[in-house]
């Protein structure tokens, strides 16, 4: 008996949280945040601080914190995060956060020109996060979750990187930002589920996914399925689910055919 059919009988599921489902510049969802069973949290684009709270998730249970990429829309609410879960629940054990190469240094600036050299230099003595840049190919465990760091062609600027998360024999793939590139077909194989961005429905959209590309991996990977996100419009696209902002889905098992 595999994993997943272990995992079926036993009724396992991870819980995804849609905290952010928007691009950067659209107006119908907050930017990038996911929260996988209540302790990971993929991408900090979103004003996570409050918006955990509106569907009753506690930053005193979040663990881990993993970065796609460092744009603003990904990763420029981190500073926030780090702080209040520092100042509301002294005492709880450091936040660890996996990201690309930067991330520690950009996380430093960013909390220095948000809270002040002094505050933000509190925060650190409270509760100093462990911070570790990955690169692609690197895989380990991150809390109770197996971890595979994908890479993604995105920006010529910044190392971007696509995960998988594993628990209880359910595999999740997050693209991050990307474009249709070798590493997001790698990680769709690899995985049941791909919480895949796709920026526009309507036309193709530059260093970004778009329909066209997106139902061409769904028809290349039909035993993955797919949830769209970082959408700048809305439409139907056949054998996918679309991501909203508070949608709460409950990801079971697939056992093989």
């Amino acid at each position: 008996m595999s994993e997943a059919e272990r995992a079926a009988g036993d009724g396992a599921s991870l819980e995804l949280a849609i905290l952010g489902s928007g691009a950067a510049f659209s107006g119908i969802g907050h930017n990038a945040g996911y929260l996988v069973d209540g302790e990971l949290l993929l991408d900090c684009g979103a004003p996570v601080t409050s918006l955990m709270g509106q569907l009753g998730r506690s930053l005193a249970e979040l663990k881990s914190v993993v970065i796609s990429h460092l744009h603003a829309d990904h990763f420029f609410h981190l500073p926030l995060l780090v702080a209040a879960r520092t100042v509301r629940y002294q005492g709880a054990d450091p936040l660890r956060i996996v990201g690309p190469p930067g991330t520690a240094q950009q996380l430093d600036t960013l909390g220095r020109m948000a809270l002040g050299d002094h505050f933000w230099a509190e925060v650190m003595e409270q509760g100093t996060p462990a911070v570790e840049e990955w690169r692609g190919g690197r895989s380990g465990p991150l809390g109770a979750f197996q971890m595979q760091a994908f890479e993604v062609e995105h920006s010529s600027q910044l190392e971007c990187l696509g995960f998988r998360l594993e628990r209880h024999g359910i595999a999740l793939g997050y693209s991050g930002d990307t474009t249709l590139c070798p590493g997001i077909r790698e990680l769709a194989a690899a995985v049941n589920y791909l919480l895949c961005e796709c920026t526009s429905m309507s036309a193709p959209a530059p260093i970004h996914l778009w329909r066209a590309e997106v139902e061409e991996l769904i028809q290349a990977y039909p035993a993955t399925r797919f949830i769209l996100t970082h959408l700048s419009e809305r439409a139907p696209v056949k054998g996918a689910i679309l991501a909203s902002d508070g949608l709460l889905l409950r990801l079971r098992p697939i056992a093989p055919d």
